[in-house]
């Protein structure tokens, strides 16, 4: 048999990384309001939800679930079982590697992103998450899918959703 010759390894290398940044960037960001509002099937299949997807989103976000709260540098688990749910600051993204353990059952991250302290860049690489399926970012300004897009890095495998809110 013959051996790939290096040039052929070197253009599978390259089209492998043009492959990964391309699905990297190749997402929507959802506004969970006018998901949660929206009534219309055919906006929902466009942004990849069903009724059933929204309503567990909805109860994850709006209902008493096992959760994990950072504030600063500590976190703190509320409720009986596995967290489902982790609360924190865009800030403290970073701190997430260090309880890898308790992620794993993790389905919902919502990071409050605030004007005050606002990173220029919100990387999820620290998520390490078998579970993880939606990431909700909530701004206490006015923030948009375009800007947020811009911000975000390594979102691969999870859904982007956020909201406006104005409280922090």
């Amino acid at each position: 048999m013959r051996r790939p010759s290096n040039f052929l390894i070197i253009i599978a290398f390259i089209l492998g990384n043009i492959l990964v940044v391309n699905a990297q960037q190749n997402y929507t960001i959802t506004d969970f309001n006018k998901l949660i509002e929206n009534n219309s099937t055919q906006t929902r299949s466009q942004q990849n939800f069903d009724s059933e997807e929204i309503e567990k989103l909805q109860n994850l976000v709006f209902e008493l679930n096992p959760m994990l709260i950072f504030k600063g540098n500590e976190h703190k688990k509320m409720g009986e079982g596995d967290a489902q749910l982790v609360i924190i600051e865009s800030s403290n993204l970073s701190q997430l590697h260090s309880i890898s353990n308790e992620m794993q059952s993790v389905v919902l991250i919502l990071i409050k992103h605030s004007s005050i302290n606002n990173p220029s860049m919100l990387d999820l690489n620290s998520i390490k998450s078998s579970s993880l399926k939606y990431v909700l970012i909530e701004c206490d300004f006015e923030c948009s899918a375009a800007n947020l897009q811009n911000i975000l890095k390594n979102t691969s495998n999870v859904k982007v959703l956020y909201r406006i809110t104005s409280e922090q």
